[in-house]
């Protein structure tokens, strides 16, 4: 079972405030389950078979949002992206026949490649590196380093996930690399062990980039958050669902008759 966990953050307020509490939501994907909707509990239906035994592991994975960020259905440097392939498609077309027009795209082209949108510079680890692509707003538009209104728009962090979940065996988080340009590369992800029902808590460390004046300079450094969070673990029957049964069985599909004879054309 996947269960999808969106964090979405209030990233101006909670670096105002410096706290996440009141300025973080978890969504996910098997519905509320806590009464309280300040409580970030997520509901994870553990499965069984009808002899009580575990039937399978449910997997979480984390996806940390700004509510003013680009939509994460859109890699940051779409904009950038389109402009070079539109740029291109152009200098492809039949219609495009004099030098004139060529020699103009082409200048686009150059233009593009030489004065690139600048990205970032930000503190990673005590070093100062370059970030890995420019930051837009909801809008598509490219914001500048110097924009203290950019902090807005930065995709937060997840650093790292514990506390007493994972200490118990009950979580188990890795930091996985994705070929998914959408998720940066990378993304958090858990198996629970599902016959452990109850509830159980854990932490999110998430770090906020803000900015910083260094040597007349914008620089972006991390600022760690923590958030608590939980997850409830239920027990549930597992029922198959097509029949309706506790047990796997065989599709209740009628058995037919042959579709041609001999003779007939197939």
């Amino acid at each position: 079972m996947q269960i999808s966990i969106v964090t979405v953050i209030d990233i101006e307020t909670a670096l105002a405030e410096g706290c996440l509490d009141g300025n973080a939501y978890v969504i996910d994907n098997t519905g509320p389950f806590a009464q309280s909707p300040h409580a970030r509990v997520t509901n994870v239906p553990g499965v069984y078979d009808a002899d009580g035994s575990q039937a399978m592991e449910a997997v979480l994975n984390w996806i940390t949002v700004g509510v003013a960020q680009l939509p994460p259905t859109l890699p940051r440097s779409y904009p950038h992206r389109f402009n070079i392939a539109n740029t291109a498609r152009r200098l492809l077309s039949p219609s495009v026949r004099t030098q004139e027009h060529i020699s103009k795209i082409q200048e686009n082209i150059s233009k593009m490649l030489t004065d690139p949108p600048k990205p970032l510079q930000v503190r990673d680890r005590g070093a100062v590196r370059t970030y890995d692509a420019p930051v837009l707003n909801a809008a598509g538009k490219v914001l500048k380093p110097d924009d203290t209104i950019t902090a807005a728009s930065v995709p937060p962090v997840v650093v790292r996930i514990r506390g007493a979940a994972v200490e118990n065996g009950v979580l188990y988080p890795a930091l996985y690399g994705s070929p998914d340009p959408l998720t940066d590369g990378w993304y958090w992800s858990a198996t629970v062990d599902t016959a452990k029902v109850g509830r159980h808590d854990y932490t999110m460390e998430v770090a906020l980039y803000r900015p910083v004046q260094e040597n007349s300079k914008m620089l972006w450094e991390p600022r760690l958050f923590t958030l608590s969070c939980s997850i409830q673990v239920s027990n549930v029957p597992s029922v198959n669902g097509f029949t309706s049964g506790f047990v796997p069985g065989l599709l209740p599909i009628p058995p037919s008759g042959p579709t041609c004879v001999e003779g007939d054309a197939i």
